[in-house]
């Protein structure tokens, strides 16, 4: 098996929704092709992968570091002994020469590649990327996973009525579990909007909030005094992603569970949040991003020193709600898949063919990853396909 072709192009996203730290108007992200020299029905298999959300386009870094580097090895440092795929040491062909430390942005861009690749390994197999994961893993795997529906981002008008509205939308869809933002107007309007949600929520249902990471030691404590007593499944990133010792002394703080992680994109910074940050393995959550954390060959050394620091895979529950971190939760037996409520734009419609009952989603049976079924897969690969 060898590579003959890696092809990439930037995607605008241009959604108007806002939260408590940046907007989305000019956001973009990667989209990136893998061919491989196997033909199936007249056509090379290839692999393909779709960026996460919020930290733009690897373009630059792609064209000039990553795809070169992997187009130039040779088959042998990029397969097993038997010619066949193997993304381990891809990765290791993608790394060469990169210094440790200093992750930088260049964890996005390899995450993305690796992300192709463990696609276009799962179809060379003939499996979902679920199964596969769950073989090599050594574990039951699922196409059945856990999901919540994140959003509650901000309007300009209409703010609550029309949050409410998303949500009773989403309940009628099969969703059980919903996440908003906070932090984006003042404590008392957001608890405003809590309260409006809540009393949407019937027995078995869950709400969680997300201040994006943009809050003061002050102000988490005036919103844990406000939110203290509501039923909520987890405030996520109340403070700055890196401030370690912050995050220590509010988990001190609250018996509400944190969620954090999902600006953390390396395994150092990951085993530094689980030494320093004061996190509580019986209820807190962590939701490294897998495309942006270097992606599968990464995040699996991340949940062995997870598990070596008294960790559960049930309470990982990944950033970004699109098909390669789900197909992560159902072949690595993690917690949690995240899904967009706001399904309309180009990054919410990804999962928009979801079915979910009973807050239970069903992955794609489809070989490989299965972005060839999701709503805008020719919008996103438009120019990059044969």
């Amino acid at each position: 098996m060898r590579i003959v072709a890696v092809k990439e192009k930037t995607v605008p996203l241009a959604s108007a929704t806002r939260n408590s730290s940046i907007g989305f108007g000019a956001m973009t992200a990667s989209a990136v092709v893998v061919e491989s020299d196997v033909v199936r029905n007249g056509k090379p298999v290839i692999g393909v992968a779709f960026d996460s959300i919020g930290r733009y386009g690897h373009g630059g870094l792609l064209r000039e570091r990553f795809i070169p580097r992997l187009m130039a090895a040779e088959p042998e440092r990029y397969t097993d002994g038997n010619g066949s795929l193997d993304p381990n040491r891809a990765w290791d062909v993608l790394m060469t020469d990169e210094k440790p430390g200093g992750h930088g942005e260049r964890c996005g861009a390899v995450g993305l590649i690796d992300a192709a690749l463990w696609d276009l390994a799962a179809k060379l197999a003939d499996v979902p990327l679920w199964a596969l994961l769950g073989k090599i893993d050594g574990r039951p795997a699922s196409a059945k996973v856990a999901v919540y529906a994140s959003g509650g981002h901000y309007r300009e008008a209409d703010d609550i009525r029309l949050l409410c509205e998303d949500i009773r939308r989403e309940i009628g869809n099969g969703h059980r579990r919903f996440k908003i933002k906070i932090g984006g107007v003042g404590v008392k309007d957001d608890v405003a909007r809590i309260a409006a949600v809540l009393a949407l929520l019937g027995p078995g249902m869950t709400l969680a909030v997300d201040g994006n990471g943009t809050f003061s030691r002050d102000k988490t404590v005036a919103y844990l005094d406000a939110l203290a007593g509501l039923p909520l499944a987890w405030i996520e990133e109340p403070v700055h992603p890196l401030d370690y010792e912050l995050h220590r002394e509010i988990a001190s703080l609250t018996p509400i569970p944190i969620a954090t992680g999902e600006n953390l994109f390396s395994r150092d910074d990951a085993r530094n949040l689980l030494r320093y940050g004061g996190l509580r393995p019986d209820r807190d959550m962590l939701q490294y991003d897998v495309s942006l954390s270097y992606g599968i060959v990464e995040y699996r050394r991340v949940l062995a020193d997870l598990e070596a620091h008294g960790w559960n895979r049930a309470r990982c529950a990944p950033h970004a709600g699109h098909l390669l971190a789900a197909h992560c939760v159902g072949g690595l037996g993690l917690g949690l898949a995240e899904v967009a409520i706001e399904q309309t734009s180009l990054f919410g419609s990804l999962t928009a063919r979801f079915a979910v009952a009973d807050g239970i989603a069903s992955l794609p049976e489809a070989p490989g990853v299965g972005l060839e079924t999701a709503l805008p897969f020719a919008q996103i690969f438009d120019g990059l396909l044969n």
